[in-house]
C-alpha cells in the first residue's frame, strides 16, 4: 500500500469548490456554474488517473491528521473504490456539464445554491467511496444525503414535501446504520474497517449479528433496496429534472458500493453472521427485481416509471452481491456502472422532454417523434440495455448475475430474476412505442434540447455500448481485480 494524497484530493476538490462556488456566485452572478464545472473536470481527471495507478501499483491511502490507523482516520483507493470513484466523477461531469442551460431555465435565481449543493453531494459520495473506517463512512453518507435532500426540495409541484419525506426516511436509515456501528464498536473496540475485519472472529457473535443487520438495513434505505425504497419514487418524480438526472445515476449506486464494502471487507470472513447478511441481501434483491419491474410497468408518469426501474435494477445488484460467488459479484459491479450510465441517459432525456416538450406522462413521448431523434436514440439505447439486449452493457451485468444464481442452485432467486426481466421488457417497450411507433402529437416546430444536453446523453449512451463491446477486457482488467480476494 502506497501513501498518497490522491484519495483525499478526490473529496477535498469538490468540497472546497462548493464553498468557493457559493461565495463566487454571490459576488459574480453566474460564476458558480463555471467553478462547479472546473472542479468536476479536475475531479474526473484525478479519479480516472487513479485507476491505472491502483491497478499497477497497488492501493493508495492517506492518513489524516498524522495519526496512523486504526486510531487515526484513513482514506484509501483500491481497485474497487478507484473504479467507482472514476464512474461517479465522469457521470457527474457529463450530467452537470450537459444540463447548465436547463438549470437556468428550471431553477432561476437558485443556480448558486444548486451548484453548491451538487458539489457537496459529490464530495460526500466520493468520501463514501474512499472511506476506510465505519464512522467516517457515516459522516460522508450524511454529507451526501443532506445535499440530496436540498436538491430534491428545491423544485415546485410537491418537491418540498418529497424532499421532507426523503429527509425523514434517509435520516432514519443513517441512524440505523450508526446504531449498527455502535454495536460493532462494542464488539471489537475499533472502527477501522480492516481492523474490525481482523477482530470479528473473536468478538461476541450476538453483538456482531445485531450490528451487521442494522448496518445493512441502514445502507439498504440509502440504496433504495426493496422494501426500504419508499422515499425514491416521489423524490425522483417530483424533484427538479436537473436534480433527478444527477441523483438517479449516483446516489443509490454509491450506497450499493458501500454495502459491498461493508459485507465483504468488514464481515466477509465466511462466518455464520456473514452468511445471514448475504442471504438477507439476496432475498431483498430478488424481491426488488420483481416489485420494481411490476411497479414500473404500472406507471403512467415517466419519471416515476424510471424511479421504479431503479428499484428493480438495484435489486439486480443486490442479488449479485447476495449470492456471493465470482459471477454474481462480477455482475453486481458491472451493473453498478451500467445502471449509472443508463439512468443518467434516461433521466437527462426525461428532463429534456419535460422542459422542451412538456412531457410528464409516458404517452406524451410521442411529442418527440421525428422532432428529437438524438434524444429518442439515447432513450432507445439505454432502454434496450435495461432489458439486457446484447451487445449492450446491461446484458453482461445481468448475464453474470443470472449465472451466479444458477451456479449456486438458487432456483427461486433465478425465477424472480426472470419474472423481473419480463416486466422490464414490458415497461421499456412502453417507452419505445410512442417514440418510434406512434403518430407524432403536439409541439409542432419544437426541436431537440440544448447541444450540451444532447452531447451528454449521446456520450452516456455511447459508454453503455462500449461497456458491452469491451466487456471481456473490462472484466479482466478492472472488475476482476476489484473483487474481494476469495472471489477472483
Amino acid at each position: 500500500m502506497t501513501t498518497s494524497n490522491l484519495p483525499a484530493l478526490l473529496f477535498m476538490v469538490p468540497f472546497m469548490a462548493a464553498l468557493i462556488a457559493v461565495a463566487g456566485g454571490w459576488l459574480v452572478a453566474g460564476s458558480a456554474r463555471w467553478i462547479a464545472l472546473a472542479a468536476l473536470a479536475v475531479t474526473a481527471v484525478l479519479a480516472v488517473a487513479s485507476v491505472p495507478l491502483v491497478l499497477t501499483g497497488g492501493p493508495l491511502h492517506t492518513q489524516l491528521g498524522g495519526w496512523a490507523p486504526p486510531i487515526g482516520i484513513e482514506v484509501l483507493l483500491d481497485p474497487l473504490s478507484a473504479g467507482v470513484a472514476a464512474l461517479v466523477a465522469v457521470v457527474a461531469l457529463l450530467i452537470v456539464g450537459g444540463s447548465m442551460r436547463e438549470v437556468r431555465e428550471e431553477l432561476p435565481g437558485q443556480e448558486t445554491v444548486y451548484y453548491g449543493s451538487v458539489l457537496l453531494m459529490l464530495s460526500g459520495l466520493l468520501g463514501i467511496v474512499i472511506a476506510g473506517d465505519l464512522f467516517n463512512l457515516f459522516v460522508q453518507i450524511e454529507v451526501a444525503s443532506l445535499s440530496a435532500y436540498a436538491l430534491v426540495a428545491s423544485g415546485g409541484r410537491g418537491a418540498p414535501r418529497a424532499g421532507f419525506t426523503y429527509l425523514i426516511i434517509g435520516s432514519f436509515g443513517a441512524s440505523v446504520y450508526l446504531a449498527g456501528v455502535g454495536f460493532i464498536y462494542a464488539a471489537t473496540g475499533t472502527l477501522n474497517m480492516a481492523d474490525v475485519a481482523a477482530r470479528l472472529a473473536a468478538a461476541d457473535p450476538s453483538l456482531v449479528m445485531v450490528g451487521g443487520v442494522l448496518m445493512v438495513a441502514g445502507l439498504g434505505v440509502k440504496m433504495a433496496l426493496f422494501p426500504l425504497h419508499t422515499w425514491m419514487p416521489a423524490a425522483y418524480a417530483l424533484s427538479p429534472s436537473v436534480s433527478a438526472s444527477l441523483m438517479a445515476p449516483l446516489v443509490t449506486k454509491v450506497s450499493a458500493y458501500a454495502m459491498i464494502r461493508v459485507l465483504f471487507w468488514v464481515f466477509g470472513g465466511g462466518t455464520s453472521v456473514d452468511r445471514v447478511l448475504l442471504d438477507m441481501v439476496a432475498v431483498a434483491g430478488a424481491a426488488a427485481i420483481v416489485a420494481g419491474g411490476v411497479m414500473a410497468l404500472l406507471q403512467t408518469d415517466l419519471r416515476r416509471l424510471l424511479a421504479y426501474s431503479s428499484v428493480g435494477q438495484m435489486g439486480v445488484v443486490a442479488l449479485g452481491v447476495g449470492v456471493a460467488n465470482a459471477p454474481g459479484m462480477t455482475g453486481a459491479v458491472l451493473h453498478i456502472a451500467n445502471d449509472a450510465l443508463m439512468k443518467g441517459a434516461l433521466f437527462l432525456a426525461a428532463g429534456t422532454a419535460l422542459l422542451r416538450f412538456g412531457v410528464r406522462e409516458v404517452s406524451d413521448l410521442s411529442r418527440l417523434r421525428g422532432r428529437a431523434p438524438w434524444t429518442s436514440a439515447a432513450v432507445a439505447v439505454a432502454g434496450l440495455s435495461l432489458i439486457g439486449i446484447p451487445p449492450l452493457g446491461g446484458f453482461f451485468g445481468k448475464w453474470y448475475v443470472l449465472n451466479g444464481t444458477l451456479a449456486d442452485g438458487r432456483w427461486a432467486l433465478t425465477a424472480a430474476f426472470m419474472v423481473g426481466s419480463l416486466a422490464t421488457v414490458g415497461y421499456v417497450l412502453r417507452l419505445i412505442e410512442p417514440l418510434f411507433f406512434t403518430a407524432a402529437s403536439g409541439n409542432e416546430g419544437q426541436r431537440e434540447g440544448s447541444a450540451p444536453a444532447l452531447v451528454a446523453c449521446a456520450l452516456l449512451a455511447l459508454l453503455v455500448i462500449l461497456i458491452g463491446v469491451g466487456n471481456e477486457r473490462i472484466v479482466t482488467l478492472i472488475v476482476t481485480p476489484a473483487l474481494p480476494g476469495g472471489l477472483r
